[in-house]
């Protein structure tokens, strides 16, 4: 506890230097500290985990405080954008589930999460029209200083956390692997859309944020992360008149693969590998599973056809709007380990069919308007997203809202039609409008 405040503090100076370059824009400043709340709540390890008012914890309370203290400062004006429709028919859909299951109780968590969700979509896409990219990710990268940092005290101190599988990660004093992971593969997005000055940087920061997801031992986001990379090769290899030094560059991170894969532990990727080919046995009731297909990357499976089975048996409405926020923790005890299963599960396929929709619209986006090869990099972050999704929840937690809602705003920013560079001033009183 020690260690992971001292990394705080540090972290937390290198933050304020870093928000200087925002000016007096206290609205940009908030929503980045907001962030780095989040982080540092989570920081505290397992006594932030323990119930203080009201069944909440400190992390949940925390986060809470934070969102609505945001909340609070924010003119209502910045909240009045065309484009959070069809996020608003996402809340709409789960407050309507939420009505006719009984779900209420849910609602707090849930209403928390999408409220982080929106306030970070419009204020750093705001900020971003206001200070330009360079400006705004730079202070992003900053708040990645304190997990980084953290998991680095963890393997100098050798404190590593041992899986139910017997995997080994290092995460410093966050709690579950899953929850840094997701954190990581936010640094490895940010990474490739900042743009950096010289190649050299961006390949030491990329190997950085990879050896951090590599240490953190999380399957599923290690394989959501090459998305990423791809970017990484084609940002290399897009530049006219350099075809020698892309060439090379090229070179340079295709031989990074073989180093990465050398360092994952094989029998779980492996195991990956035995459970595609198994697909069709597997397509069955879960209570027809063996004990060793039940035990299948660590049984996602098997919870999957649960969820699936569950689903199937409810009637007509639940099919069409879902049991309602938080009933998938209820329902055998966690959660389904996929966005899109749960999605299904919570909202029905009224709420899946929106959110296959407001994914694929910000995808055609990206590919249609953001310029080359900057594209290419949208595409990494929503490809990320995308194989994720499959073996794990984002929607769930505030550090997969955080993930998903920057790459929102950064996908609002670099699609729409940048106006010429103009003076500070006129360009703040566009963004507070």
């Amino acid at each position: 506890m020690l260690v992971s405040l001292l990394v705080i503090t540090v972290s937390l100076v290198v933050l304020l230097r870093q928000i200087r370059a925002l000016g007096d824009d206290q609205l940009s400043r908030a929503v980045i500290l907001l962030i780095w709340v989040r982080f540092a709540l989570t920081a505290l390890g397992e006594p932030a985990l323990r119930t203080v008012v009201a069944g909440q914890s400190i992390l949940a309370l925390g986060t809470f405080i934070a969102v609505m203290a945001l909340l609070f400062i924010v003119p209502l004006d910045c909240l009045r954008r065309p484009r959070l429709m069809p996020f608003g028919a996402m809340v709409a859909v789960l407050l309507l589930s939420a009505l006719l299951n009984g779900q209420l109780s849910a609602l707090l968590n849930t209403g928390t999460l999408w409220i982080m969700f929106i306030l970070i979509v419009v204020l750093i896409h705001r900020a971003l029209g206001i200070h330009g990219n360079r400006t705004v990710l730079g202070c992003l990268l900053a708040v990645f200083s304190l997990p980084i940092g953290l998991q680095l005290t963890a393997v100098l101190l050798g404190q590593s956390q041992i899986g139910m599988d017997g995997s080994v990660s290092y995460v410093g004093n966050y709690v579950h692997e899953a929850v840094f992971s997701t954190v990581a593969l936010c640094a490895v997005w940010l990474v490739t859309v900042y743009p950096w000055r010289k190649r050299f940087w961006l390949f030491t920061a990329f190997g950085i944020v990879m050896a951090s997801m590599v240490l953190a031992n999380y399957r599923t986001l290690i394989l959501a992360s090459l998305p990423s990379l791809i970017a990484i090769i084609v940002l290399m290899t897009a530049r006219k008149g350099q075809n020698r030094r892309a060439v090379i560059s090229l070179i340079a991170v295709l031989a990074v693969v073989p180093v990465v894969v050398a360092l994952l532990p094989s029998d779980r990727f492996s195991e990956l590998v035995t459970a595609i080919g198994m697909l069709g046995d597997l397509a069955k009731p879960a209570q027809e599973f063996s004990a060793a297909e039940k035990d299948l990357l660590s049984a996602r499976i098997y919870i999957g056809a649960a969820y699936l089975e569950g689903y199937a048996q409810a009637d007509l409405v639940r099919h069409l709007i879902g049991f309602g926020p938080g009933a998938d923790t209820g329902f055998i005890g966690t959660h389904p380990h996929n966005e899109f299963l749960r999605i299904l599960f919570e909202t029905g396929l009224l709420g899946l069919l929106l959110w296959i929709g407001i994914v694929g619209s910000l995808v055609g986006a990206a590919l249609r308007h953001a310029p080359r090869p900057t594209n290419a990099v949208l595409a990494g972050g929503y490809g990320a997203l995308m194989i994720g999704s499959l073996g794990t929840s984002f929607l769930i937690r505030p550090e997969g809202i955080i993930f998903v809602a920057l790459l929102v705003a950064v996908t609002w920013h670099l699609t729409e039609r940048q106006p010429e560079r103009r003076p500070l001033q006129r360009m703040q009183q566009a963004g507070s409008r």
